[in-house]
């Protein structure tokens, strides 16, 4: 529409200067141009036709300029939802990473009580081995044709058999023992070989992260020198505020009421009480004008830092969980009876449409998504579409 109101003002320029207006033209350059009118009669249709193709231009230009800026935003919500999806991915391996160090810290354990049996059992052997050097100095047939009685050499044979026996069995488990031992070392050592190998994974996460970071403060910046009037953010922002009212009465429309549970206190009821969605400072209050926009603002902004859990301020279902241009990455909770509460700015938002939460439950990690230059939480608290003054209902 933009354009094509451009292309007509641009026909009727050129009609009125081609025709009409060509001799108002000429004084007007003759004016500004501190020439005399008889001067100013050198110039030419061709003048003209310049004049007019170098609005044309700049009406162009002008086009090229917002279709640019609109594509670079399209960009920076993408490097976004990358930062996001990444952000998950290196929560999961550094779980994995975790699981992983305990199963090796159990396997060392094991392994030091196998040494310490090993070591028994060595102990055990050596004892033995004593005992049978020893016992060389009378052998069976000695102990047999010796001066005592039949039966006390009867009892010599069954002794030097039961330690025969007793002798194989201990040596058959400290056997059994250094088999053990050398499979649990293998094991240990092939787990370090995987732990070695996820630590690889998690730096190769890690630079990607930082990578698409500062692709996204480049872009930051670069959208940041288009908007290059006070004006141009404002209008922004109204447009902004604007598809978010528009997102909330779709909202309202599309979810359906639901009942509470019996443990479950209503919203209305904890007016003063609820606990703070995110610690951290408040750098900008309800009612208050934002510097950069000078709009009245709808919530609370408040600082902290990025990746701090942001919690639920009360039970309720998740209505709305994505990006929204001038918002970041956005939560809206829906708590019943008309109530929302908005979470914007976000870096990772945890929990999905349709999802339910409970009062403290984390839903989300405080970033600067938006195209803003500090983490904060952005933090509204709206009934039946009306924004309300978030910090009257969280505990002073």
């Amino acid at each position: 529409m933009t354009t094509c109101l451009a292309e007509a003002r641009t026909s009727r320029l050129r009609w009125v200067l081609g025709r009409a207006g060509r001799h108002l033209l000429l004084v007007l350059l003759s004016i500004g141009l501190g020439l005399p009118v008889a001067q100013a009669q050198s110039v030419s249709q061709a003048d003209v036709d310049a004049l007019v193709a170098e609005i044309e231009a700049l009406q162009q230009r002008l086009e090229r300029n917002r279709a640019e800026r609109s594509r670079m935003a399209e960009r920076l919500e993408a490097t976004e939802r990358d930062i996001a999806d990444n952000r998950r991915r290196l929560a999961n391996v550094e779980a994995e990473l975790a699981a992983t160090e305990a199963e090796l810290a159990d396997l060392r354990t094991r392994e030091s009580e196998l040494e310490a049996q090993r070591q028994a059992q060595a102990d055990d052997i050596e004892t033995l081995l004593v005992t049978v050097y020893k016992s060389q100095q009378q052998t069976p047939l000695k102990a047999l044709l010796a001066p005592d009685s039949l039966s006390q050499g009867q009892r010599m044979m069954s002794f030097y058999q039961y330690f025969n026996a007793a002798q194989v069995a201990e040596l058959r488990a400290y056997e059994q023992t250094l088999t053990e031992l050398a499979q649990v070392t293998g094991d240990i050592e092939q787990r370090q070989q995987d732990l070695e190998e996820q630590n690889s994974r998690l730096v190769e996460e890690n630079n990607s992260l930082l990578q698409s970071r500062n692709e996204r403060r480049q872009v930051v910046a670069r959208l940041a020198d288009e908007i290059a009037t006070q004006e141009e953010a404002v209008a922004e922002k109204e447009a902004e505020r604007a598809e978010l009212e528009a997102l909330l009465q779709e909202v309202e429309q599309a979810i359906d009421q639901f009942e509470f549970g019996d443990d479950d206190i209503p919203f209305a009821d904890l007016r003063g009480q609820m606990g703070w969605p995110v610690e951290g400072s408040v750098r900008l209050r309800y009612g208050q004008r934002n510097e950069r926009t000078n709009l009245v603002s709808d919530g609370m902004l408040v600082a902290a830092d990025a990746g701090s859990p942001v919690r639920a301020i009360h039970y309720g279902r998740v209505v709305f969980s994505d990006y929204l241009k001038g918002y970041g990455l956005l939560m809206i909770i829906d708590h019943g009876e008309g109530y929302l509460s908005l979470y914007g700015r976000n870096e990772v938002l945890e929990r999905s449409v349709g999802d339910w939460v409970r009062g403290g439950d984390i839903i989300a990690q405080v970033g600067d998504t938006g195209g803003f230059s500090e983490p904060s939480l952005y933090f509204e608290v709206r009934h039946r579409g009306e924004p309300t003054n978030p910090q009257d209902w969280l505990a002073r």
